[in-house]
């Protein structure tokens, strides 16, 4: 099952939706231990991110995506370009929606 992906205003309205390669668990299951965001994402739930919290998962997107080889690189890549339109957006979040 996909992780979907949204960034949504304080209202809990819709603004654009990731529609790159799908975000799996397989996917977060590769986050470090150590990780500050990437790994509470939750494949059965909803997590939300706020504007404090985004950079750090952005920086942890891009440090997995550079030790991947295989096709999750991309994913990884495209998923870190979608959230960057988040970035200094106030009043805004990044939603993964678990199935």
């Amino acid at each position: 099952m996909p992780i979907n992906v949204e960034w949504r205003n304080e209202r809990g309205q819709t603004l654009a939706r990731y529609d790159g390669p799908a975000v799996t668990r397989q996917l977060i299951d590769r986050a470090p231990a150590a990780s500050m965001c990437l790994r509470f994402i939750d494949p059965y739930g909803d997590t939300v991110f706020n504007q404090r919290q985004i950079p750090v998962l952005l920086d942890e997107l891009r440090s997995l995506a550079a030790g991947t080889r295989d096709g999750q690189a991309e994913t990884l890549r495209l998923l870190s370009q979608f959230l960057e339109q988040t970035l200094a957006q106030v009043h805004t979040y990044a939603h993964f929606l678990g199935d």
